[in-house]
């Protein structure tokens, strides 16, 4: 498993905006043509700051190329973008446009740390 994230900043007073958007879209699809899943995500905002994790099993490059085609992606993004900062906005509508910001938004992992099944030894 691998766990990504990206950050971006937000303008002041959409925070309510942001919330409902990020809360209610659909989900995309979860699982890409070569098999990457997509696990799960998560979204936190704090101070105009938005950092959205995704955890998948697979390739990061596949699953770029494959929420860049999903039509839920594409809205919820198009509808971000209204209220992202100018210097952070995106362009992920193309395989290209999403590796671009991936790479130029993403955060740094340092480690996971994760608890031992239970019965099994620390």
């Amino acid at each position: 498993m691998q766990r990504l994230a990206i950050m971006f900043r937000i303008k002041p007073g959409t925070e309510d905006k942001v919330r409902d958007l990020l809360a209610n879209y659909a989900p995309p699809v979860r699982v890409t043509a070569d098999g990457t899943r997509m696990l799960s995500t998560s979204v936190f905002m704090k101070d105009g700051i938005v950092v959205r994790m995704i955890e998948i099993e697979g390739h990061v490059p596949s699953l770029m190329a494959h929420i860049a085609q999903d039509p839920s992606i594409q809205y919820v993004e198009s509808e971000l973008d209204k209220y992202v900062v100018e210097e952070d906005r995106r362009s992920a509508d193309t395989p290209e446009g999403a590796r671009e910001f991936f790479l130029r938004m993403g955060m740094e992992h340092i480690t996971t740390r994760v608890a031992p099944l239970e019965g099994a030894e620390a």
